[in-house]
């Protein structure tokens, strides 16, 4: 649902409903339809073009509702557990891969020591 966060940003940027709808090429209808989160789940296209039109990345407007559940270490692996389920093998190795370089980030393992983590 990404409704709250569109028109929080179309707000900011003093955009009508019909200036944004008209830039994204969408319904106005449609767009209403979406800030009211009578339309929960727009395509991939849809949220593409509003971001383009809002000249922000597309994940600035799907990430709304993680970035509302706070900051704490505990939203954060709750909000990771509920994704796992749903991560494909490759993308579960792709995961593992981001973890292991917050790991070496954090350890601040030398350059030089790099190869021996691949």
């Amino acid at each position: 649902m990404i409704g709250r966060r569109v028109k929080e940003i179309r707000m900011q940027k003093k955009l009508s409903l019909s200036q944004l709808a008209e830039r994204a090429d969408i319904a106005k209808s449609y767009l209403s339809n979406i800030e009211r989160d009578i339309c929960i789940n727009p395509t991939i296209d849809v949220v593409e073009k509003l971001a383009k039109a809002l000249k922000v990345h597309p994940t600035v407007l799907l990430s709304w509702e993680m970035k509302e559940l706070g900051s704490g270490m505990g939203d954060s692996f709750s909000c990771i557990k509920s994704h796992i389920s749903t991560l494909d093998s490759l993308q579960l190795k792709e995961l593992r891969d981001s973890i292991d370089i917050v790991v070496w980030k954090r350890e601040k393992v030398p350059l030089s020591d790099l190869g021996n983590l691949i």
